[in-house]
């Protein structure tokens, strides 16, 4: 995966749609990674396995990992915010409660 990541980034000339494919490439990389760590971590019994000081350095190594990534996260969608259609949350009306009882 790592190969084919540098393969791709490392093109000298690439158009748009090389570019798009790079970087699907590398998020889909990331995706399956994370989708490993939370089912390592969301299996007790495997965790079971860890010390205290192991899942600390685990941690540890992820807060380093994933702060950088957020604050990369922020910035790039402030500064690319125009770029992104507007969406509009609306929030959901209130339904009225059912207070019709069953009568059997």
């Amino acid at each position: 995966m790592l190969g084919r990541m540098k393969k791709l980034s490392s093109k000298a000339k690439k158009d748009r749609l090389e570019i798009i494919s790079s970087i699907l490439f590398a998020l889909e990389i990331l995706e399956r990674s994370v989708y490993g760590w939370k089912s390592w971590i969301s299996n007790l019994s495997l965790m079971s396995h860890f010390t205290l000081e192991e899942l600390v350095e685990i941690d540890n190594t992820l807060e380093k990992l994933v702060r950088p990534f957020i604050e990369n996260d922020i910035k790039v969608a402030q500064k690319w915010i125009d770029k992104f259609p507007q969406i509009k949350i609306i929030p959901k009306r209130k339904q009225k409660e059912d207070r019709t009882r069953l009568i059997v």
